[in-house]
Parts: C-alpha cells; sequence; structure tokens
C-alpha cells in the first residue's frame, strides 16, 4: 500500500466516523500516503491530523475552473486504492478516470415516485459493475426499513484493505495543544468544573413555546440536577436565541464581547472553534443536541455522554449513525401520536435522564 485516495466532501460528522479506519491505515501500512478529499469544513480538523499526508479541497460551490483544476491534480496520480465514501457527483466522476488498483464505494438506495414509487442506486448498478471492485449498499431516509449500523458498513469497505475494526472502536479527533490551554483559562475563570452543555441550532426552532419560555425552563433545569449549565451556539440569529442571551452571562469568543449578568451557574458561550468545542464536550458531564452531527460524532472520539433530540419519525434514521462506544440516548421533540411535545414535558425528560445519570 503505497498510495491512497479517500473522498469525503461532505460534513465533519460523516468524516468523523471515518477517522478510526483512516487512521488504522497509516498505522498498518507506515509508509502509504494518504490523500483526502475534503470539503472546506472538513479541512479544518484534517489540517491537524498526524496521520494524513496530502488534502485535496473540493466544495460545491467552487467554480467550473476551481472544479477541473481539482479533477486534474487527482487523476494525476496512480492510486493502489480509491475509497469513495460521500456518495457524491464529483467523486463518482473523479472515480471513473482514476487509475488505481483497488476501488471501493458506496451506492445509495434511493426511492423515486413518477406515477408509482420505485428504488434507483446512486450510483447505478452499471457504474457500480464497471467503476468499483467492491461495494457497500446504503439506504436512504427515506428507504430505510429498520435501524441498522451504517459505521458497521464503512468498516466492511476498510476489511478489503486488512484494516479489522468493530462499531466499538473510538473515532479519532486530533486537538492542538493550544485548546487545551485555552479551555483551562476559560473554566477557571469561570469556575466551571461539574457541568452539561446544550447546544443551540436551528433544530431547536421547531420545538413548541421555545421562544417563550426557554430561558426560564433552563434556569429549573439547573436547580434540579444541580449542575452548572454552557449554553454552546454558532453563527446562530434565531429569534429564541437572541432572547436568552439577554437572560444570561454571554461571551462572543469570536467578537470578544462580554454581557455579565451575574447568573453564575448557567453562562452561554457563543462561536466557539471546533477544537475549544470539543474541548468543552469531551470534559461535559452531559452533552445536549437536537441531533448536532458535529456533538454526536464526536462524543464517539471522547466517550462523552449525549443526549440526542430528535422527532420520533426520525428514530431509525439517526439510529443508524450513532457511535456505539458510549452512552447515547433519544429524546422526542415530537411523536406519531401526539405531534409536538409541551416543553414542560420535555425538560422533565432531560432532567429525569440527568439524574439518572449522576
Amino acid at each position: 500500500m503505497k498510495n491512497i485516495i479517500i473522498f469525503r466532501t461532505d460534513r465533519l460528522g460523516d468524516y468523523l466516523i471515518n477517522s478510526r479506519p483512516i487512521f488504522e491505515i497509516k498505522k498498518k501500512f507506515k509508509n502509504a500516503r494518504i490523500t483526502i478529499v475534503c470539503s472546506k469544513i472538513n479541512k479544518k480538523i484534517l489540517n491537524q491530523s498526524t496521520y494524513i499526508d496530502n488534502i485535496i479541497e473540493f466544495n460545491k460551490t467552487d467554480n467550473f475552473l476551481s472544479k477541473f483544476k481539482t479533477f486534474i491534480s487527482i487523476i494525476n496520480q496512480k492510486y493502489d486504492v480509491t475509497l469513495v465514501l460521500d456518495g457524491k457527483k464529483f467523486s463518482y466522476f473523479c472515480n471513473i478516470f482514476i487509475r488505481s488498483k483497488l476501488k471501493l464505494g458506496v451506492s445509495y438506495i434511493l426511492y423515486r415516485k413518477f406515477l408509482f414509487k420505485f428504488k434507483i442506486l446512486k450510483s447505478s448498478k452499471l457504474y457500480n459493475y464497471f467503476f468499483f471492485n467492491n461495494i457497500e449498499f446504503f439506504p436512504s431516509k427515506n428507504y430505510l426499513k429498520k435501524s441498522e449500523s451504517f459505521c458497521q458498513k464503512y468498516i466492511n469497505l476498510f476489511k478489503n484493505i486488512g484494516i479489522n475494526l468493530t462499531v466499538n472502536d473510538s473515532y479519532i479527533f486530533e486537538n492542538p495543544e493550544s485548546s487545551k490551554t485555552l479551555y483551562s483559562d476559560i473554566v477557571t475563570k469561570l469556575n466551571f468544573t461539574d457541568y452539561i452543555i446544550i447546544h443551540l441550532d436551528e433544530k431547536w426552532n421547531d420545538i413548541k413555546d421555545v421562544k417563550i419560555n426557554f430561558a426560564d425552563k433552563i434556569k429549573i433545569l439547573q436547580k434540579k440536577i444541580n449542575l452548572k449549565i454552557i449554553i454552546t451556539s454558532y453563527d446562530n440569529n434565531f429569534d429564541y436565541f437572541n432572547f436568552i442571551k439577554n437572560k444570561f452571562d454571554y461571551y462572543n469568543l469570536k467578537s470578544n464581547a462580554l454581557n455579565y449578568i451575574a447568573d453564575k451557574n448557567i453562562v452561554i458561550l457563543d462561536n466557539l472553534d471546533i477544537f475549544l468545542f470539543e474541548r468543552f464536550l469531551r470534559n461535559s458531564k452531559l452533552n445536549i443536541s437536537c441531533h448536532s452531527g458535529f456533538v454526536v460524532q464526536v462524543c464517539g472520539a471522547n466517550n462523552a455522554k449525549v443526549l440526542d433530540i430528535i422527532n420520533e419519525k426520525d428514530l431509525q434514521w439517526y439510529s443508524s449513525w450513532k457511535p456505539q462506544n458510549t452512552f447515547h440516548k433519544f429524546v422526542f421533540k415530537s411523536t406519531f401520536k401526539n405531534g409536538k411535545i409541551e416543553i414542560d414535558s420535555f425538560f422533565d425528560e432531560i432532567s429525569s435522564t440527568i439524574k439518572t445519570l449522576y
């Protein structure tokens, strides 16, 4: 194994699922040159990865000339192994022209409807026959019939090159020492040792009454669990978040802004960079989010606990993606039977879960 190229041009959480087997390639084949074709957001963490030799950035928003240059830089090399793990059109296109001894990839099973519902593959059967040596099939969200481990499917692909892992093996997230120092400075200043994290994003918008009394519910939760609460978010301009920013101590790490309310038990840390955010997640007693992909998957790298807030209709889908090596529990914000759940019931479920853990 001398030259390996891997396509992962999507999101942070998606790359982290594959981080362990890629890391193991470098351990087993020490002289292998590993190239990752990745998105801009994935490049942030890959720049810190000691087991990656070459990074090629590709984004679907790039102009045609930029995409063409990226394509040429990829196919100019010869490879021993190609792994198409993202199921993206550009990755499939490159795979046609890549000179590689072994081509491995994923193909998605989709439903389409024209007069009646029918099944199609992305990539097609013809493509798979000519351009892949081995394939793992992933059901799309609208095709999934029961929960299954998608992590295992990726592991199956890596078995073709002698990488043997289980779904219980932790993911890899390499973090610079500078973030450790900054983390220590912040928690010392805040005097926060035992805390939970509530990460807020756009998915909280569809929680019933979240704009009305969200801040009050967080205060009640803090008193019930007797742990400090750190609220995190990134570039969040939604109304519910702008409202609670005036209710708690607020620190914006991007602009260095500070709004001091003098509540010593609850604090908002806004716009943490990825590496500092991971430090907080790693040391938290419990991480709560409305299925933030990064929060869920990075906890698979550090065995941190996750409380994952979803709609009941998405249970099979998200169950298929969850890490298997850490505590992970789903809480519903809506159910098939009752629709959106009352915010009181929702927070009662959170506090009872925390009490069973601590």
